[in-house]
């Protein structure tokens, strides 16, 4: 069967998602116990390395955000693909903690340009072709490379120690650039001009208290995802008889979240955005607050599920709304919200990671979660009650 170019394009661009942040920043969760067990790796450092990659990931997002040039994109989206396989290779070449932070520091720099860049263009390029313009597929990949780090995680433990794993991930991301490489569109007939058409709305913009009250709220899911992202693994390793099962609770994530968008997209049609929006939230909340209550294999499994859908529809239906409450400047709105969420992705894992080391425990780390969760639910209600205020209309798909 022949792909269309429009297939081709999609693929390419999910395909740059699984590379830089399934492989380059999700194969760390797996890794993180191996290295522990292998090198000793401690919860400290594993948590400023944690931050580290989110540091770059928040300063790509910084960057993208000043960013006018087409061409110059395209050019850093294809420099973010490179750098995602060569600091995954180079993770395996050095024990040294310094030379770590740098290079999960640029890994951070490469998922942002194939999150941010990659949706960006994929959202250009059917613009320019009169496609119909949707991201769900794109997102998928978060799901994707999910599944794809677990499923690896657990056929190379047993047979390779820490290092030739990293080495074995990034050979992987180097095999999946090559169709990126050969489907990534031709944007030569494109103009700039096209990129930043916007269509003008009516509506009067929301007030700068809720726009100030929503980024407050992202924050706290920005740490609600981050802490899970991070550490979820070696906590299920420290359960009682969930030894090994570490990888199936991580897969279970991935297959949650990769049609993920799709699922919340056809209930927001039945339901609202923000009533969508704050039923993710709260099933964020619960899938780390099950965690907290000696659970057994099956509430971990339940757990799992929860965090994988709930995280990748809050971001999804987070970035449209504001796409269509901003529409004079949605990459503005959406910047400035991505910088939330990731300055949350900085602090979170470091906080978590030199508690859970002082108290040989994560669960003084995950109650915080919870706690700042609750935060974020309550500031949610909040910015749509000063919406309401400001006789925005609240459409029931937006």
């Amino acid at each position: 069967m022949k792909l269309s170019e429009q297939s081709k394009v999609q693929l390419a661009c999910v395909t740059g998602g699984v590379i830089t942040v399934g492989i380059a920043r999700f194969a760390y969760t797996p890794m993180l116990p191996e290295m522990a067990e292998d090198i000793g790796l401690t919860e400290t450092v594993a948590g400023f390395l944690a931050a580290a990659n989110y540091a770059g990931y928040l300063s790509g997002a910084l960057l993208i955000s000043f960013m006018h040039n087409l061409q110059l994109k395209i050019k850093l989206y294809r420099y973010g693909l490179i750098a995602a396989v060569v600091t995954t290779l180079c993770m395996a070449a050095t024990t040294n903690e310094w030379l770590w932070y740098i290079l999960r520091y640029v890994s951070g720099l490469s998922s942002a340009a194939g999150v941010l860049l990659g949706g960006g263009l994929l959202m250009h390029w059917l613009r320019h072709n009169k496609a119909k313009v949707e991201l769900g597929i794109f997102f998928s990949s978060l799901g994707i490379g999910i599944v794809l780090t677990a499923i690896t995680a657990q056929l190379i433990k047993i047979e390779y120690n820490w290092d030739q794993q990293w080495l074995i991930y990034g050979l992987l991301a180097l095999i999946l650039i090559i169709p990126v490489l050969f489907w990534f569109p031709d944007f030569s007939k494109s103009t700039i001009g096209a990129q930043h058409t916007e269509h003008k709305e009516t509506q009067p913009l929301p007030s700068k208290q809720f726009f100030l009250t929503l980024q407050s709220a992202y924050f706290c899911a920005g740490f609600g995802y981050v802490v899970t992202a991070t550490f979820l693994i070696a906590i299920v390793e420290l359960l009682p008889g969930m030894k090994g099962l570490g990888w199936v609770v991580w897969l279970l994530v991935g297959v949650a979240a990769a049609p993920g968008c799709w699922l919340w997209d056809i209930y927001v049609r039945k339901v609202g955005l923000w009533s969508s929006l704050f039923q993710a939230y709260i099933l964020n909340m619960i899938s780390t607050a099950l965690l907290l209550f000696d659970p057994s294999a099956t509430v971990v499994y339940i757990s799992a599920v929860l965090y994988g859908c709930s995280f990748i529809g809050i971001v999804s239906m987070t970035l449209a709304m504001v796409g269509r409450l901003y529409p004079e400047n949605p990459s503005k709105s959406m910047s400035h919200l991505t910088f939330s969420y990731g300055l949350a992705q900085v602090i979170a894992p470091a906080l978590v990671g030199i508690i859970a080391e002082k108290s040989e425990s994560f669960t003084d780390g995950l109650i915080i979660t919870v706690i700042v969760m609750l935060v974020g639910i309550a500031l949610l209600m909040r910015a749509v009650v000063i919406l309401k205020s400001g006789n925005i209309l609240l459409l029931k798909n937006s």
